[in-house]
């Protein structure tokens, strides 16, 4: 009887099979590994522009502080000057605001009342003078409720002194400046 031996075959190609499953085995992780290897070196490349950009962007951002920074202080500089400006203009309007007043004053004060002291505070007025008399006081009252310029003239004090020897009234009155536009328009009225 003839015997054929098949087992060798079938390890042999057992073998083969083994062989070729590592070859494909060793294959795929290869081609997994060399995958793996550009994607790595696609995203590091990718990573590498991306710092870059932010290096560039945080530079350009430190550009962008310090401008910033100037305009604020120039905003702070320009408010300060326009401050300023305002306080100039609100003295520039006081000079002749009070020039105004003591015109309006010098025009009605009779020859026989003599101002001794002016307190302005802002929209009225204290005074302080001498009188040769009474009606010398009241006539400078009347004279001041009729000008354009004053309104409100009341008397505070009244008191009889001795200049020398020529008896004096000693006064004080508060009054009220009228706006300059009112007396502009009351001007305009008039004429």
């Amino acid at each position: 009887m003839i015997r054929i031996n098949l087992l060798p075959y079938r390890a042999q190609r057992r073998q083969n099979q083994i062989i070729q499953h590592l070859v494909i085995l060793l294959g795929l992780i290869a081609i997994t590994a060399s995958i793996l290897f550009f994607v790595d070196v696609y995203k590091t490349s990718e990573l590498t522009a991306l710092e870059d950009e932010f290096s560039s962007l945080k530079a350009q951002n430190d550009v962008l502080k310090k401008k910033i920074g100037k305009i604020r202080n120039l905003d702070k500089l320009r408010a300060d000057v326009e401050r300023k400006l305002a306080l100039v203009d609100k003295l520039q309007e006081g000079r002749f605001h009070s020039l105004v007043t003591l015109n309006g004053l010098a025009e009605v004060i009779p020859e026989n009342v003599w101002l001794t002291s002016i307190a302005d505070t802002g929209e009225s007025l204290a005074i302080s003078g001498l009188g040769e008399s009474n009606k010398a006081v009241a006539n400078f009252m009347r004279a001041l409720d009729q000008s354009p310029f004053f309104a409100n003239v009341s008397l505070k004090t009244i008191t009889r002194t001795q200049a020398g020897n020529v008896p004096i009234r000693q006064f004080s009155l508060t009054m009220s400046r009228v706006e300059e536009e009112k007396v502009e328009s009351t001007k305009g009225e008039g004429a």
